[in-house]
């Protein structure tokens, strides 16, 4: 998918009014902008309405605070970017896009714990391939900090705190009524899981092994991506009150 430079001009200002509506922004000043073909949280942004947080990769990046539970202590936020590389002095090619939804009072450092992402397919000998092969795309990535409740928490804290144990010597009786500490559960794993969020396996079947399959897509048109962009972020607005 190409777009002119105008065309993303206004694609931004669509991107803009949807996150001004769901953060419940009263300051008209632009909360996105287009910097080199990338779309992205504007650092003017006012300071009532954002925060720097840290991506699970470590990369420091600006996220808008969701009104939930109210604008005056809100515990979720959200991050977004769209890229695009230039193709001529005019145009530019659709490359990825993603929001990373976050989880913290002001007071705290916020954790990354879901993210929507949709990145464009490759041409590698005339046939088209999506990063991962097989993965969804677009599609959901959940963080491995969701899966950690309050318990776990505490437990992975003391077991980092503790005292190294003491060398000693037990006999038969002496161990038989020790208990024994379960380790915890890893899904570390699950970051590498691809989430499908626009799936047509009802509509066209797939075998399995087919590249692309029906659950690989990119966007037709810069409207049909500002429509996605609208849904998905009213969609977590409506969805984490729960």
């Amino acid at each position: 998918m190409e777009a002119t430079r105008t065309e993303l001009r206004e694609h931004t200002k669509r991107i803009n009014a949807v996150l001004q509506e769901i953060c419940d922004a009263s300051d008209p000043a632009p909360l996105v902008h287009l910097v080199d073909g990338t779309i992205s949280l504007a650092g003017s942004c006012p300071t009532t309405l954002r925060r720097e947080v840290t991506t699970d990769l470590g990369v420091r990046e600006i996220a808008l605070r969701l009104p939930i539970p109210d604008t005056h202590n809100p515990r979720f936020w959200v991050a977004m970017q769209e890229q695009w590389e230039w193709t001529s002095k005019h145009k530019a090619c659709f490359f990825q896009c993603g929001l990373r939804l976050y989880l913290g009072d002001r007071s705290d450092e916020a954790v990354q714990f879901l993210r929507l992402e949709w990145v464009a397919p490759t041409l590698h000998g005339g046939v088209q391939t999506y990063q991962g092969t097989h993965a969804g795309h677009p599609h959901w990535h959940v963080d491995r900090s969701a899966l950690i409740g309050p318990e776990e928490s505490f437990l992975s804290l003391d077991a980092l705190t503790a005292p190294a144990p003491q060398v000693e010597e037990f006999s038969e009786a002496t161990t038989s009524g020790s208990a024994t500490a379960q380790p915890l559960l890893d899904f570390s794993w699950l970051q590498n899981i691809h989430l499908p969020a626009r799936a047509q396996w009802m509509q066209s079947k797939w075998d399995g092994s087919q590249v692309p399959g029906p659950h690989q897509c990119e966007p037709n048109s810069l409207n049909e991506l500002a429509h996605w962009w609208d849904g998905a972020l009213r969609y977590v607005s409506m969805e984490l009150p729960h």
